[in-house]
């Protein structure tokens, strides 16, 4: 995949004291810079649940955009691009070694099948990961699952890591943590009884536990006897929520943190990370207005640059009139046959029959359910003259993704096999083509040439003179 570019504005000076703030000038050039934090101020932020502490990032199973999740090479970059956590999930091996793996199985991340529970170390460490989020068409890498004990070392002195899956296996992710010397590097969590909780904090004061709150034990909330959970973190489906009302995060706030999750609908509402880069009041910034200073995401890149000043209309966009971008879903008008040609119902707004399948995929609007034949007409206003690489923002969860040709006025561009990006929602930027244009309007046409499981939201031109 391609790395995203690391963003932050010239004038900023990392600071993690300061509360974000949403950037309304001009976006200075961008450069690159290293890890902003100290693992003593990461910690030290942890702990801190004033009013005005700073916003805090988890990045969910590391940095899987670039690298397989959970793997020890996606941890390492999560940590690298920035984030302040990272959530890994934890199963046990047959010979009892706490190991990486979201699933009870091995079967949709790795080229083995089977129950993470009936594999020993040395079988396990035979396995090779897939790309990504993994599926039964995404390729190979050279990557094999991690032990905990490794992924410790590689945070250790950098970041706090975020133990999912394991409150069953605490003591024995625990024992990691001591030989390790990271205690105070592991967040525990879990949703058991406040008694239970409270006794496993009880075991070390260096413990670090976030209690999971859901609507069937809100009352748990304020009930913790002694040490307090350093977070709690909030999962809800509607602002109706009794979780989420004002009443209760302030009593949450009184002595820990507040994390919301935001990788996909319903962990957040509807806030979510691809809300969020369309609109960060539709995501980021409307979790942080209701009072979460912690948020789980699947964009760690583009959210440590907005926490940090950036304006989100920059993000992944040359300023300067080098960049256009034009939505998949606003083709040219006249209806079947005219602006578009589609050979079904639409799939995804069953109220509109007539038109492309506009989809919502968690947040991101795209065109979708593509078959072959089917095309759409669109218009880009090109504001300087010069060669353009062209992209598609695709998503897809299998192989073959499918394939496209653009059409300028009959010259056709070369057919683009789409990539498996191994999710829906897994947008990136795909390369299409590169062609000279002039300063102007021009129309367009995205021709599908073989049906896939793709999903188009936008096309990208960027100046490359």
């Amino acid at each position: 995949m391609l790395k995203l570019k690391k963003l932050f504005l010239l004038g900023f000076i990392a600071s993690a004291l300061m509360p974000v703030q949403e950037a309304g000038a001009k976006a200075s050039k961008p450069i690159a810079v290293q890890e902003h934090k100290s693992f003593e101020q990461i910690h030290a932020e942890l702990l801190n649940h004033g009013k005005n502490a700073p916003l805090m990032t988890l990045a969910h199973r590391g940095q899987w955009r670039e690298y397989p999740e959970n793997s020890l090479a996606a941890v390492n970059e999560a940590i690298k691009d920035g984030t302040d956590i990272v959530e890994i999930d934890v199963q046990l091996t047959a010979d009892g070694v706490p190991v990486l793996m979201h699933d009870t199985t091995v079967d949709r991340t790795t080229n083995g099948k089977g129950k993470v529970s009936d594999f020993t170390l040395a079988q396990i460490k035979k396995l090779r990961l897939k790309e990504g989020l993994g599926g039964k068409t995404a390729a190979l890498t050279k990557h094999k699952i991690p032990t905990l004990e490794e992924v410790m070392l590689v945070a250790k002195d950098r970041a706090i890591v975020n133990l999912d899956k394991g409150w069953e296996i605490r003591d024995e992710m625990y024992k990691v943590l001591v030989k390790t010397d990271t205690v105070d590097h592991g967040l525990f969590k879990g949703s058991p009884n406040v008694e239970e909780a409270a006794k496993f904090m009880e075991k070390d004061p260096e413990i670090l536990y976030m209690h999971i709150i859901l609507d069937n034990n809100v009352n748990s909330i304020g009930t913790f006897p002694g040490r307090q959970p350093v977070a709690y973190e909030i999962v809800f489906a509607d602002l109706a929520d009794p979780q989420i009302q004002p009443e209760k995060l302030k009593q949450i706030k009184k002595s820990s943190r507040v994390l919301a999750n935001v990788m996909w609908n319903g962990l957040a509402a509807k806030y979510t990370d691809e809300a969020s880069l369309r609109d960060v009041n539709m995501g980021w910034k409307a979790v942080t207005k209701l009072g979460v200073n912690m948020i789980q995401t699947d964009n760690i890149e583009a959210i440590d640059y907005w926490r940090h000043g950036g304006n989100m209309r920059h993000w992944q966009y040359d300023t300067g009139n080098r960049t256009v971008r034009v939505q998949a879903e606003e083709h040219l008008g006249g209806g079947q046959g005219t602006g578009y040609f589609d050979q079904d119902a639409n799939r995804c707004n069953t109220a509109d029959q007539d038109s492309l399948d506009v989809c919502e995929i968690d947040g991101a609007i795209a065109v979708s359910h593509n078959m072959e034949g089917e095309w759409a007409k669109y218009e880009v206003n090109i504001k300087k003259s010069g060669t353009y690489k062209i992209s598609g923002r695709v998503s897809a969860a299998a192989t073959p993704a499918g394939a496209i040709t653009l059409d300028w006025a009959g010259k056709t561009s070369g057919e683009t096999e789409l990539k498996n990006t191994t999710h829906k929602r897994a947008f990136q930027l795909q390369n299409l083509e590169y062609r000279y244009l002039k300063k102007g309007t021009h129309l367009f046409t995205v021709k599908v040439t073989s049906p896939g499981s793709y999903n188009l939201d936008y096309i990208q031109f960027n100046l490359q003179d």
